[in-house]
């Protein structure tokens, strides 16, 4: 099977996507990473606000505006969650619902562009096109 990459036909290769270069002033981002950093001992302290965090998240999740998510490192140290369909203003007032957050389990985070250019077919309609 020819796949064409790069305008190169590649012969048996399974096809990805991805963008060479581009220009940030012009791109308006699809996805937004959220990243947490959490108090020491997260999985003692989590606890009485667990479920009220996750079903938070299942919200957006269901909404589909949740690609990805999840605790960084065991114990966790931190979580991350990529989200689409939604603006850095949209997802600061969602954090300020979260549990974790207004709890104080959160002492950091930040919210940044995800300029996504590969993935599988799953994620086309949130890569960057050239």
């Amino acid at each position: 099977m020819l796949f064409k990459k790069n305008k190169e036909i590649v012969k048996d290769k399974i096809p990805f996507r991805f963008v060479t270069s581009f220009d940030m002033a012009t791109v308006t981002p699809k996805l937004y990473m959220l990243q947490y950093e959490y108090v020491e001992n997260m999985l003692e302290k989590r606890a009485p606000f667990r479920a009220e965090h996750l079903a938070l998240f299942g919200q957006q999740v269901q909404k589909g505006n949740v690609v990805l998510g999840g605790m960084l490192d065991y114990p966790p140290t931190g979580a991350a969650v990529i989200f689409r369909h939604l603006t850095s203003n949209d997802i600061e007032q969602f954090i300020q619902q979260d549990p974790y957050v207004i709890n104080k389990l959160v002492t950091k985070y930040s919210i940044k562009p995800y300029i996504a250019t590969s993935g599988d077919d799953l994620l086309k309609d949130d890569l960057l096109k050239m």
